[in-house]
């Protein structure tokens, strides 16, 4: 069972705009927060502690930071806030936090790698095999699966937008919302840990909502990013103009179609049409996605867990999605233009 609610042990895996718009909202709300990070964005963290600056004003708290999940230990809750590509070799440094009771929370764009972990733990005897339920594009080995029991993990929904204005300084212009499930069946002995999570999460200031039913949440998520993310660094548009544009809104509708033939093979449903998904994006107004950002700042893009992982699905099940295909095409030779400048006027990536 999870410490009271006064006093769980909580860290942070990732100081991005995420993690640290996380980390500052439940350190401000008096919770022991820990946080994992690396090189400047550790430095600065343990130098001024974290801040968000919100529609609310500026918080600023002071958090425990490290560069290594071993000076931390056991906690009671872990959010993972990373990009998806980057949590497989992160799995050393996530085992020391785990106990017997820890429960990781991914808040992790695109296809999570548990998706396909319904009822069976794959590690156990007589269970199907790895490869039934491991996807490729976000677990290339299979690793995650292996080691981070279905039973820990708690489905999570992240609706939150910010950027970094500076290491361990995040910026958000929105109301941050979550949406939260365990994502197989728990017995009552880890009872309370949901209210708990959701309880902690609600005194940070997130709008939290639990639901039964997390893999629907979490391919409506998917249709969202695939629609906007990819299209936006192609375009170099915002969310409204992505939205609003007649010309954008054709592609936008075979994207989500394409996304919502997969999601129903698999038993999913996405919970939005898509003409509530056009408005809700128009309404979002002038953000750019986390993609163009990155695009613009010459790094990575996570094309793997929010295109990839979705073609992978696909082709499993003999689903054509020619629109998602093409648009992974177009966003890789923008990447890669995108990754050659910036190799070639010395640009690094933020830790």
């Amino acid at each position: 069972m999870l410490a009271s609610i006064a006093s769980p042990r909580i860290a942070i895996v990732g100081a991005g705009a995420i993690g640290t718009t996380l980390a500052a909202r439940l350190a401000v709300a008096r919770y022991t927060v820990s946080v994992l990070a690396r090189g400047g964005t550790l430095a600065a963290i343990k130098r001024k502690g974290v801040c968000l600056i919100d529609q609310q004003g500026q918080h600023t708290a002071n958090v425990i930071a490290a560069d290594n999940g071993g000076e931390l230990g056991e906690q009671d809750i872990v959010f993972l806030c990373t990009k998806a590509h980057s949590v497989p070799s992160l799995l050393p440094q996530l085992q020391p936090l785990f106990g017997q009771h820890t429960c990781l929370v991914p808040m992790v764009n695109g296809t999570p790698w548990w998706l396909l972990m319904d009822a069976v733990e794959p590690c156990a005897a007589n269970t199907a095999p790895i490869e039934t339920v491991h996807i490729k594009a976000v677990d290339p080995e299979g690793e995650l699966v292996r080691c981070l029991p279905a039973r820990s993990i708690i489905g999570c929904v992240v609706y939150i937008s910010a950027h970094l204005q500076a290491p361990g300084v995040a910026i958000s212009d929105t109301p941050s919302r979550l949406i939260v499930g365990d994502i197989v069946a728990t017995p009552d002995a880890a009872n309370g840990r949901m209210e708990t999570l959701v309880k902690v999460l609600e005194n940070g200031g997130i709008t939290t909502r639990y639901t039964e039913r997390i893999r629907d949440a979490v391919w409506s998520k998917i249709a969202a990013n695939l629609t906007s993310n990819p299209l936006s660094v192609i375009t170099g548009t915002t969310l409204a103009q992505l939205y609003s544009h007649p010309s954008l809104q054709k592609i936008v509708s075979q994207l989500f179609e394409e996304t919502r033939l997969t999601a129903h093979a698999y038993g999913g449903r996405l919970e939005m049409t898509l003409q509530e998904l056009l408005d809700l994006g128009e309404r979002m107004g002038a953000v750019r996605t986390s993609m163009l950002q990155d695009y613009q700042q010459g790094r990575a893009l996570e094309l793997a867990a929010i295109v990839e992982g979705v073609i992978e699905l696909a082709d499993r099940r003999s689903i054509p999605v020619p629109t998602i295909k093409s648009v992974l095409h177009l966003t890789r030779y923008f990447e890669d233009s995108a990754l050659r400048q910036s190799h070639a006027h010395g640009g690094k990536e933020n830790s």
